[in-house]
């Protein structure tokens, strides 16, 4: 009959273990198990770096591309806006017989509002409840009745109106420039400009370009990259890049840069961004354009 090993006082089996291989078991288990479980989950230096450089990599190439994506939806979002008010202002026409709303802001009438005392030519300095007042006493508001819908998503904080109207559309000119009083009477639809995103500061809410020479009057607008989003007649709107540099250079200036210097400013014959506007907003020019 054999003999069994008794188990030690704990319970577990010795495992043929002398009393010195188990001491010795006993000091090596822990070191080694440690060893092992350190060389399997933890990372090198030089590991760590590889893929922090990696990750720097692949930022550097995402950033811009959402960056891109970012500003594209603004863009798409100011469209839409110049859009909804260009169907407002078709609304607006066909409720009162093809009339057009005024595209002047004074502070009794207009497509908006102008304000008055000291904001009159300073709007932007006037409380926001004061812009926002205008807009909604603006002969278009019933047909849009949102206030978002008259600024840039990219407009300073301070501008609750950035969107002008084209002075062409019952508008005024010191020139004589052709201008309509309905809509019924227009036949390039497609081609006649009725808003443009603008500066906040201009204060009569109408955007005006010279018709008999080949210079700007108002600052040029640039937003969402070199160029402008308008909105036309028949209700589409588009953004318009501009190209020549005279153009991107006046542009770049602040409203009260390029107001200071309007009388000054040099003619510039051969701009296709100025025959582009002039002949957007007065359906011809009133020079002889030379390239």
């Amino acid at each position: 009959m054999s003999r069994q090993r008794k188990a030690p006082a704990g319970g577990r089996p010795d495992c043929g273990l002398g009393a010195g291989d188990q001491k010795s078991h006993a000091r090596r288990t822990p070191l080694y198990a440690s060893r092992f479980v350190l060389h399997e989950t933890g990372f090198t230096l030089i590991e760590l770096l590889v893929v922090i450089a990696i990750i720097a990599i692949l930022m550097a190439i995402i950033m811009p591309a959402l960056n891109r994506a970012r500003e594209m939806g603004k863009r798409a979002s100011c469209l839409n806006n110049v859009k909804s008010l260009a169907l407002a202002w078709t609304l607006y026409c066909s409720d009162h017989d093809g009339l057009m709303p005024s595209a002047t802001g004074t502070a009794q009438s207009g497509w908006v509002h102008g304000l008055t005392g000291a904001y009159q030519t300073r709007p932007t300095e006037a409380p926001m409840q004061d812009q926002i007042a205008a807009l909604r006493a603006g002969e278009l508001y019933r047909y849009t009745s949102m206030d978002k819908v008259y600024r840039c998503p990219v407009a300073k904080r301070q501008e609750m109106r950035t969107y002008s109207a084209a002075p062409s559309m019952n508008g005024y000119s010191p020139e004589n420039a052709p201008t309509e009083k309905s809509l019924n009477r227009l036949r390039q639809l497609s081609t006649q400009l009725v808003f443009i995103d603008d500066h906040g500061e201009n204060w009569d809410a109408m955007w005006y370009i010279f018709f008999k020479a080949p210079r700007w009057w108002n600052p040029v607008p640039m937003r969402h990259g070199a160029g402008t989003v308008a909105s036309f007649a028949d209700v589409h709107a588009e953004f318009h890049v501009w190209k020549d540099p005279r153009t991107i250079e006046y542009a770049k200036m602040t409203w009260q840069q390029a107001e200071s210097s309007r009388d000054f400013a040099p003619a510039q014959n051969g701009n296709e961004d100025l025959r582009w506007a002039q002949t957007a907003v007065w359906g011809k020019l009133g020079y002889a354009f030379e390239p």
